[in-house]
């Protein structure tokens, strides 16, 4: 009878093909998990029913059809019983054979109804739990594990999907204790331990989260989630280099999606390495499915606040000729913002290193559509400044400075612009608007500095 227990346990295991995969689906394949489950149903009668000779019958039926992998006859055998709806074992173990069947509404029916028979059936509270995290409705099964936990429940299967519940809901130090205690009776399964780096890196503790990656991936270093997990510990760590060499080594695996291909750019730009970056921004672009308007912006503005201008402008030729990004910015509804950022882009970039007056017919242009952006009417004034056509700069600023959200660039703008005419008098009257509205460092520390030249 005991052997048969252990079938029907270890049965539970295989999810039917075609049902959606548990979010932890590595955990599936776990040896540690199996011996978790198979070794589970025990004697004890403050948690498990105890099983009559009739239930024997039906239940040695189930086990005589199950070896020999007939699933449908198993459960014709409980559904027939007249005593299934009296028997808390033939409900949960009609429940366990309806899991693998893919049809988990009825499993959760059943094991509910196990329970209700004979509320303290401790695994069928933790089983009763992973059906639902399979549904996705974790705080029905954190429910049911504690349940489980009260009862007694020592294995790793029960506390380690408890901090996965708690790792869903951000309860980060819940999810540590409860992965810590899992792995005291499972200290080799790694969905564990992965789960305590992810809570220790969500708590701030980066360097034992990274600690725990290198573990892992020594195991395993073909798991590409680890990789990326690691880079972002080392990116918390500040050590751009290490996160970029964890991307790039995903991104040879051909693993890497384009999003994090562009963030793998910013942290070869940021450790000075522009052509690499370059190459990444544009893989991430030609994709076959790009990144998004906004990332290929955000790229392109990371290469003009560096004053790459070459490789700004091929970025920006790219992005333009890009059928993707000329479809999105068509649209009705396009992002105003998004594309008044790309085109002061491409003006800067004709204004330090191309053609100026392209520049200033392109933010014209913008001006026309939009005439209160204000980051433009300054872009423009600089613009005419460098054209010595003075009076217009002011006049735009001034539009400029009647936009609160851009008044205090447009009264540093005209600052620096008077300062540059040694009107400093004028020049201080902008700038303290500007500190006035702003009060900004190094605005402060100019502002002095202009202070001192009247």
């Amino acid at each position: 009878m005991r052997a048969f227990l252990l079938l029907l346990t270890t049965s539970f295991l295989s999810v039917a093909s075609g049902a959606e995969p548990l979010p932890i689906d590595p955990l599936w394949q776990s040896e540690t998990f199996r011996k978790s489950l198979t070794a589970s149903y025990g004697i004890d009668s403050r948690i498990e029913p105890r099983i009559t000779e009739d239930e024997a019958f039906y239940l040695e039926q189930v086990g005589s059809s199950m070896a020999a992998n007939d699933r449908a006859a198993a459960i014709k055998a409980l559904t027939d019983s007249s005593l299934l709806e009296g028997s808390p074992a033939m409900l949960s173990t009609l429940a366990s054979l309806q899991f693998e069947e893919g049809k988990a509404d009825e499993a959760v029916k059943h094991f509910t109804a196990a329970i209700e028979k004979f509320p303290n059936f401790r695994d069928a509270h933790r089983n009763l739990a992973v059906v639902y995290v399979q549904l996705e409705d974790f705080e029905k099964a954190k429910t049911h594990l504690v349940r489980a936990l009260e009862l007694g429940s020592q294995d790793g299967l029960t506390a380690g999907l408890l901090g996965y519940c708690h790792a869903r809901d951000e309860h980060h130090q819940a999810a540590l204790d409860a992965y810590r205690l899992a792995m005291l009776t499972q200290p080799g399964e790694r969905q564990w331990r992965l789960g305590e780096a992810q809570a220790l890196q969500a708590l701030g503790h980066s360097r034992e989260a990274a600690s725990i990656y290198q573990s892992l991936i020594s195991d395993d270093p073909a798991g590409t989630a680890v990789w990326l997990a690691q880079a972002d510990a080392w990116i918390a760590l500040n050590e751009t280099q290490k996160a970029a060499a964890n991307l790039e080594i995903v991104h040879r695996l051909g693993a890497l999606d384009p999003s994090a291909t562009l963030s793998l750019g910013h942290l070869y730009l940021q450790s000075s390495l522009p052509e690499l970056a370059l190459e990444r921004y544009r893989a991430a672009i030609v994709a076959e499915e790009p990144v998004s308007l906004a990332r290929a912006v955000e790229a392109l503005e990371m290469l003009t606040n560096a004053m790459d201008w070459p490789r700004a402008k091929e970025l920006a030729a790219l992005i333009t000729a890009s059928e993707p990004y000329q479809a999105a910015l068509a649209e009705a509804d396009a992002d105003k913002d998004l594309a008044s950022r790309l085109t002061r882009g491409r003006a800067l970039i004709e204004l330090e290193s191309g053609d100026a007056d392209t520049g200033a017919k392109l933010v014209e242009e913008w001006l026309a559509r939009d005439p209160l952006d204000g980051q433009s009417l300054i872009l423009l004034a600089r613009f005419r400044e460098e054209k010595s056509r003075t009076e217009e700069a002011v006049m735009l600023l001034e539009q400029a400075e009647r936009l609160p959200a851009h008044a205090a660039a447009a009264h540093l703008a005209h600052g620096r612009l008077l300062v540059g005419e040694r009107q400093y008098a004028a020049a201080v009257e902008q700038l303290e608007k500007s500190y006035e509205l702003d009060p900004l460092e190094s605005v402060g520390t100019y502002l002095e500095a202009v202070r001192e030249l009247q």
